[in-house]
């Protein structure tokens, strides 16, 4: 490793002050950045300078000042990284040696007011990892040849602006980095008073993957003027395509599945048993997508339920249930969920932090009840017509007069026109309506959602082909 200018410590040379510069201005936002370059103004005596990038680094000053000797971890951290002693052959290798240290430290250092040691998988970047990290790259520098395939594809999401989430994502990929070929993507997904917004596409903003014996990670940004990965960037681009819808197929998949569990000890093994004519339309209708997802989360919910059994009987659908939705896999960690805001008139349909979808609703402003219910019905065409008061699509709250559907009054979307029920624009309840399954949990409350609508144009609705026979002709609805 490369001597410093003050002599004792490594990350204090003028080349190492020029990375962290460039570092910066491609990540304005990365206040450990700013805090490490600080650091190194402060140890060559540009006092004035330290002051600017320490108040740019905000908590992240705060939380290191605020522990013994902050310098001495960074450099445990670095030693840490494994980094080779052998004298690199140019002075443009050396900057990208010690570059891809510092790079190293912010992706691991990123947590506020804590340095944690690295695990057993030590993210270390050799030679070959600067390359990929910090230059044009070859699939072949990282052990993968090839576009992968989906499978061995594993997309993490990373809030925008939180450095600590892009920490925590970094670490996240050592649960999976022994496994060789396999890669990683950072994703940058945007937030909105704390909802992580679910919007097509989401940016790939980093590129990992383990070395051929699978105790490194190479990482390899994907944004910025620094980066010169065309290939690398189209690829994961292409993954993102693949990747979102079928996320959304697998949380559709696995909420059918919760939602059949609250009557039945065991759910069926096949979409199509869901998808019968009323009253037995859990869910619309069937494609093939959902048809796979479906079978293979079944399948695995069998097979967890089996291994509970032996454990403890009697908590072993729920323990079964447990394992469906904590797959690391999967971006998805909690069944669909309806939410309804009375103060903006929107309908939003979440997963945990997720928003999936962001409506704009009509309601009945004091005469829409606040509270918790389930879909308990689901028709199509009340009252024998698609252009009714009811308009094409209807789901029943917990068994009373209350529901959620269309209306032959669109003008009334936004506004407090109905007697209590929530109203919805027809591609808006058609799509809702086969997004969530009977049971899913409705909760209507006041100020709980963002403003912003969050629906995709015609060609990205989440459809499903209707199965036949999900009307009740015997009933008149008489919905408030």
């Amino acid at each position: 490793m490369t001597s410093s200018s003050d002599g004792n410590h490594p990350l204090g040379s003028k080349k190492d002050q020029a990375y962290m510069k460039e570092y910066i201005e491609a990540h304005p936002d990365n206040r450990m950045a700013w805090y490490l370059l600080g650091k190194q103004y402060e140890r060559n005596g540009e006092q004035g300078k330290a002051k600017y990038c320490f108040k740019q680094a905000g908590d992240i000053y705060h939380a290191f000042e605020n522990v013994p000797r902050p310098s001495e971890q960074i450099e445990e951290l670095l030693a840490q990284t494994q980094m080779q002693q052998t004298v690199p052959s140019s002075p443009r290798k050396v900057r990208k040696r010690v570059g891809a240290a510092i790079l190293l430290f912010l992706l691991l250092g990123s947590i506020a007011g804590e340095v944690n040691a690295p695990s057993r998988l030590h993210p270390a970047i050799t030679d070959e990892g600067i390359e990929a990290s910090g230059d044009d790259t070859s699939s072949s520098k990282s052990g993968n040849h090839g576009t992968p395939a989906l499978h061995t594809q594993t997309g993490i999401l990373v809030p925008e602006h939180d450095n600590a989430a892009f920490g925590q994502a970094l670490r996240h990929t050592e649960h999976f980095a022994s496994a060789n070929g396999h890669v990683h993507y950072l994703l940058n997904i945007r937030v909105q008073q704390n909802w992580w917004m679910w919007e097509p596409p989401l940016r790939p903003d980093n590129r990992l993957t383990s070395d051929s014996d699978g105790r490194r990670i190479v990482i390899t940004p994907l944004q910025g003027k620094q980066c010169k990965c065309e290939a690398e960037r189209s690829q994961a681009q292409a993954f993102v395509q693949q990747w979102m819808p079928r996320s959304v197929e697998r949380l559709v998949a696995k909420s059918a599945l919760t939602a059949a569990l609250l009557t039945k000890d065991q759910p069926p093994q096949q979409w199509a048993v869901l998808a019968g004519k009323y009253p037995n339309n859990i869910v619309s209708g069937i494609t093939p997508q959902i048809a796979s997802a479906y079978e293979e989360v079944s399948a695995s919910f069998i097979t967890q339920m089996k291994n509970a059994k032996q454990a403890a009987p009697k908590k072993a659908k729920q323990q079964a249930l447990n394992q469906i939705w904590s797959d690391e896999l999967d971006p998805f960690r909690e069944p669909l969920r309806i939410l309804v805001d009375k103060k903006r008139h929107r309908l939003a349909v979440v997963s945990g932090n997720i928003m999936v979808r962001n409506y704009k609703v009509g309601l009945g402003g004091k005469r829409t009840p606040l509270g918790t219910f389930r879909i308990s019905e689901k028709v199509v065409d009340p009252n024998g017509s698609s252009t009714g008061d009811f308009g094409s699509r209807g789901m029943t709250l917990s068994d009373t007069l209350y529901a959620i559907h269309g209306t032959n009054e669109p003008e009334s979307i936004g506004r407090d026109k109905s007697l209590g029920c929530v109203r919805m624009g027809k591609e808006d309840v058609e799509e809702l309506f086969d997004m969530v399954p009977m049971g899913t949990e409705v909760v209507i409350g006041s100020d709980i959602l963002p403003d912003e609508l969050l629906v995709p144009d015609k060609g990205g609705r989440y459809r499903l082909k209707m199965s036949p026979n999900q009307d009740n002709p015997n009933k008149k609805y008489r919905w408030l």
